[in-house]
Formats: structure tokens, C-alpha cells, sequence
């Protein structure tokens, strides 16, 4: 089904007609009125109500042949983007049904499990992680001892009596969260993983490594860093929800990009968060790469040879020499094929781009381009809104992933400081 709501720039006096596809989820829209630019953005409210909120335009009547531009909005599909009104009879050639291409893109049992597994990720960021937040809180600030009742009334396994039980029922109960809008085989990388890290050869390894990483201080530091996000990601997630469809459902490359895009949240604040969540990545490498030293050389302080140059130098020789370098250097020590770096596909173009360079946002076409002029040459990296999306929701597995790493070396070093655990296994 699809609604029809006629809008009116506030500035230009530009006539819209927006065609929302009546889903399952609350639609977010941010777009720039192909006119003057401003910026009109708002909601249309599905799942408790039916209202239109909107900022900078005004909802108006006016005949169905008199629009200037129509947009199509949807959360759980790509669509067409903003495009110049000619008469309805080209309009009914492009379709009445303006989601029904994308919509092919999957198969109809694909579309209902992963609208499903939306569903379930937003139960729980709607019930459960508002409940976890302020236990968070209480165990960052170590008063482990008010917790107990609350973290009984999530499950009766969690018998909390130190921090080690804290820390298991967290990051059970975040996970359990969060794996519905995971690839199927997370999980089992998860688990891969954990038995890397506690086999017999690499445990011994272990206890050095969490010192020279910064032990508890560093570990808290990280973690409360990545709640953030969390709560970031949480807070907006109707607006990935598309990018999130597309990856979960492997079809992200099988839609034309320059015709189809997305318009639920606005270039600037993707760019913020597609840049916070990375540098937090780049700060969680230190983890994968000690790892990775310990597996397949035998020593956290044992780098791989003629992996950098700088300073005339082509090997690094301790891990804190290695911390002393910029991040851009250290992340070319986290090698591609080695085990704890295959779930870290990282857009390192991209990242320098933001970082660096200037950029050109096209509302229209939605494409972007990072510039960069240097010694009288110039780099181009572009990519499309979606695009941009896409790598904000890879961000946020990666990091996923790198949580459940430090989340088995804080297990170990609680359990070598001779912590106890009381909580059940499911």
C-alpha cells in the first residue's frame, strides 16, 4: 500500500508529492527540497499511529497534475529517488507501485524472515536495552551489589555476585539482542574465536598481554566507548534499517544505484557516526593484532617483518612500539589473512576520505565525493548515500565482533584473579 502526502517547501514554495510505502516500521525522512536545498525532514508514524511529522514544509492539498517534483519514501526498501514531475501518465509508467522493483530483489521467504528479525532487534532495544543501560552504569562504576534484583528480573540465570557474573550476563544479553540483525554465521565466528583464544597454547599467553593491553581500566574504557555507539545505532536504527535489509539479505549490490537510494537520515549525521564508529574500531584493533601475534608467531610482542616503513624502519619490535605509532600505520599490521582479522573488512579509502578530505554532497543523485588535492594531484573517492550506509552498518558488526575478543580476555583475567562464576548456562 501506498500513501500519498502532498507537502509545500516552506522557503520556496516547491510542491511534493511524498509516496510512503505502508510497511511494518515508522518511517524517518531527511532530504533536501530539490529547489532551494533545505533541508525537509520528519516522520510518518505507522507502527502506534498514522500522523506525518515534518520540518521546513508544509502538508498541503493541491491537485493531483500540479506537484513540481514526487519522492518516495520506504524504511524497509532502497526507492526511487526525488524526481521532477511531468504528468500522471509517466508517473503510472514508472508504477503505481513505486517499491515493487526493490521488493523483488529478495525472495518472498527471505523478505518475511528478515522483516522478523527487524522486528525482534527493535523488541528488544525498546524493551530490554533500556532495562541494561543503567546496569551498564552500575558496573562501570563498580557497584556490582545493586544489580542483583534487576539482572534476575531479565532472566533467573543471572546470579550476579562479582563483577565476572556482571560482565557474562551483559554481554549475553546484549548479544542475544543484537544477533537478529547479524549475519547467520556470527555467531559461529564468535565461537571460533573463543576457542582460539582459551586453547591450551595461546592461554598461557594470555595474562601478559592483558597487562601490556592496559588491563581493567583500558578494557572499561573501551567498552563504555562502545555502548555508546550502541546506544547511537539503537537510538536511529529505523533510519539503517535499509542498509541493514540489504547486507543481511546479500542483495546490496543488485539494485541500479544511480535510480534507487535511500532518504531516512541525512548525509551529516551518517557521516558522524560512519566516523565515530571507526575510530572506535581503530582503537579496538590493538586486540585483533596482539591476538593474531600470539597465534601465529607465538609472542603479542612478535610482529610480522617488512609490514611497515617508517622511520626507515620496516619491522616493529615490541607491542608498545607498536602503540606509538599513528593508527593508519597500525592497522596495516592487522594482517588480512590472519585468523583474527577475517571478520574486519575495513573501507580503509573511505575512512581517509572523511577524515581528510573535502567533500561535495549531490541531494539529488545522492552521490558523494571526497576531494583531496595534494603536490598538484588529486584523489577522488565517491560513493552513493547507501553506500555510506552500508559501511555504517559493516561498522557496527566489525565491532561486534571485536567485543566478543575483549570480552573473552576479560573473562580470563577475572577467572585469573580467581573470580568465581555463578551464573547458569542457558
Amino acid at each position: 500500500m501506498v500513501d500519498n502526502v502532498f507537502i509545500q517547501c516552506d522557503y520556496c514554495k516547491t510542491k511534493i508529492r511524498m509516496r510512503f510505502q505502508m510497511g511494518y516500521f515508522d518511517i524517518p525522512f531527511d532530504f533536501c527540497c530539490p529547489e532551494c536545498g533545505v533541508h525537509i525532514h520528519g516522520l510518518r508514524e505507522i507502527v502506534k499511529g498514522h500522523s506525518t511529522t515534518i520540518n521546513n514544509a508544509s502538508v498541503t492539498d493541491f491537485d493531483l497534475d500540479t506537484p513540481h517534483y514526487y519522492a518516495d519514501f520506504s524504511v524497509e526498501l532502497p526507492h526511487a529517488k526525488i524526481a521532477k514531475y511531468e504528468s500522471i501518465e509517466k508517473l503510472a509508467e514508472a508504477g503505481f507501485s513505486p517499491f515493487l522493483m526493490t521488493s523483488r530483489l529478495y525472495g518472498n521467504d527471505d523478505y518475511v524472515k528478515l522483516i522478523k528479525n527487524i522486528q525482534h532487534f527493535l523488541a528488544f532495544r525498546d524493551s530490554f536495552w533500556p532495562k541494561l543501560m543503567p546496569l551498564y552504569d552500575l558496573f562501570f562504576n563498580g557497584r556490582i551489589d545493586l544489580t542483583q534484583e534487576h539482572f534476575l528480573r531479565i532472566s533467573q540465570r543471572f546470579e550476579v555476585k562479582n563483577e565476572l557474573d556482571a560482565l557474562v550476563a551483559l554481554h549475553q544479553s546484549t548479544v542475544l539482542g543484537l544477533r537478529s540483525i547479524l549475519d547467520d554465521s556470527a555467531l559461529e565466528i564468535f565461537m571460533e574465536a573463543s576457542k582460539r583464544i582459551t586453547a591450551p597454547a595461546t592461554l598461557a599467553k594470555l595474562k601478559s598481554f592483558v597487562i601490556a593491553l592496559g588491563g581493567k581500566g583500558h578494557f572499561n574504557s573501551l567498552s563504555k566507548r562502545l555502548i555508546k555507539i550502541y546506544s547511537r545505532w539503537m537510538t536511529d536504527f529505523e533510519k539503517y534499517i535499509p542498509a541493514t535489509m540489504l547486507s543481511l539479505g546479500g542483495v546490496a549490490d543488485k539494485f541500479d544505484k544511480e535510480v534507487f537510494g535511500i532518504a531516512t537520515t541525512s548525509f551529516e549525521d551518517m557521516k558522524s557516526f560512519y566516523a565515530d564508529s571507526y575510530e572506535l574500531i581503530l582503537d579496538f584493533v590493538d586486540v585483533a593484532v596482539g591476538l593474531n601475534n600470539i597465534a601465529i608467531r607465538g609472542d603479542y610482542n612478535s610482529f610480522p617483518p617488512n609490514s611497515i616503513k617508517v622511520k626507515k624502519k620496516n619491522q616493529v619490535e615490541t607491542f608498545e612500539e607498536y602503540r606509538e605509532l599513528i593508527k593508519s600505520t597500525r592497522l596495516t599490521l592487522l594482517i588480512d589473512n590472519e585468523p583474527f582479522s577475517k571478520a574486519i573488512p575495513l573501507n580503509r579509502n573511505v575512512r581517509n576520505a572523511i577524515a581528510h578530505f573535502n567533500y561535495d554532497f549531490d541531494s539529488g543523485s545522492q552521490k558523494i565525493i571526497f576531494s583531496d588535492k595534494h603536490k598538484n594531484r588529486e584523489n577522488t573517492v565517491e560513493l552513493y548515500l547507501i553506500d555510506l550506509a552500508l559501511l555504517c552498518y559493516e561498522n557496527m558488526t566489525i565491532l561486534v565482533y571485536l567485543d566478543e575478543l575483549l570480552y573473552t580476555l576479560r573473562k580470563i583475567a577475572y577467572l585469573s584473579e580467581g573470580m568465581c562464576p555463578h551464573i547458569k548456562r542457558p
